[in-house]
């Protein structure tokens, strides 16, 4: 560790993070509350993990709760078509039912409670461990490390980490779970990130295994792989380009614009929506990650667009009026 700051604190087990959001959830029921007030203060007592579990299910479920709110004066507040109230409405219902629904989409509150390290919407935290090891975090990314009894070992559980791996002697290789395979690396530099549907692994320095299906994958400096749980690996070129966002930036290569308008949204709350006669539009360029609005309006000289805010959590991307 290089400073207190970056101090690696180890996260609640698994079965006291599960127990804790079924107390989370019994009390947000609002049935029989008094009696389950005082059963979950007598399981805080048990033990300092379930404490610890539970303040930071706290903590998330003040940062889940803010943006429904948000959006929700927006629904009731801005001028909407049917479609658009409807659309608002299904929003406001997940503020309604607190945690368990918003978490379902951006905030996953298991996933950032049970990590050693995590990240929140638009937040990147850089941390140097022991053994040669360092990683960085992208926005809304979460992990759980194993750096005991010798091993070298990390759980990626949600979102994009850059990865800079040293062999020391005598040390293990390091072991990088994504959830869709495993992969092993000795003197490496890589990205990968994980999504609902697999996960993308891109190396700049050294090599990679992949590990999945008991057969095994290796990645070059210079290839990036595509993979699921099962089916084939997709190899593409990898482009240190995609690096940029721990830079806080963004390079666009002829990208669309609404996998462009995707992109920055996981880097701030809320919410970016792209109109389908202009999702398709194409662009290149350098752009700010952190500033979603300044970067699609630099596009407007160049593009027939219009981008609209209709809250500090809701831009719109339309075509630009003649």
């Amino acid at each position: 560790m290089t400073s207190a700051a970056n101090r690696v604190v180890a996260a609640p087990a698994d079965p006291v993070v599960r127990q804790a959001i079924a107390w989370w959830a019994r009390l947000q029921s609002g049935v029989d509350i008094d009696a389950d007030r005082e059963a979950c203060h007598a399981w805080l007592a048990q033990d300092p993990a379930h404490r610890q579990a539970w303040e930071r299910l706290e903590a998330i479920g003040r940062d889940a709760r803010r943006v429904p709110a948000a959006l929700a004066h927006a629904a009731l507040d801005g001028p909407a078509s049917p479609g658009r109230r409807n659309a608002l409405r299904a929003t406001l219902s997940l503020a309604g039912v607190g945690v368990a629904a918003w978490a379902g989409y951006r905030h996953t509150p298991w996933q950032r409670l049970a990590a050693d390290l995590s990240t929140g919407v638009g937040e990147r935290r850089s941390v140097a461990l022991a053994d040669g090891l360092a990683v960085t975090l992208n926005s809304d990314s979460a992990l759980r490390l194993r750096l005991d009894g010798g091993a070298r070992g990390i759980h990626l559980l949600r979102g994009e980490i850059l990865v800079n791996a040293q062999s020391r002697p005598g040390a293990a290789a390091l072991r990088v779970d994504t959830g869709y395979g495993v992969l092993v690396a000795e003197n490496a530099r890589f990205d990968v990130r994980r999504t609902d549907s697999g996960a993308r692994l891109g190396v700049y320095e050294g090599s990679v295994s992949l590990l999945r299906d008991g057969q095994a994958a290796q990645a070059e400096a210079g290839e990036r792989l595509h993979y699921r749980d099962h089916g084939s690996v997709v190899r593409h070129a990898s482009d240190p380009d995609r690096l940029a966002w721990v830079d806080g930036l963004v390079v666009a290569k002829d990208w669309r614009l609404d996998y462009f308008a995707q992109y920055l949204a996981r880097q701030r709350v809320g919410m970016i929506r792209v109109d389908p006669a202009v999702a398709g539009l194409r662009l290149s360029g350098v752009f700010p990650l952190d500033d979603a609005e300044r970067a699609l309006k630099a596009l407007e000289p160049a593009l027939p667009i219009a981008v609209t805010r209709h809250t500090q959590y809701w831009l719109q991307v339309g075509p630009r009026e003649t």
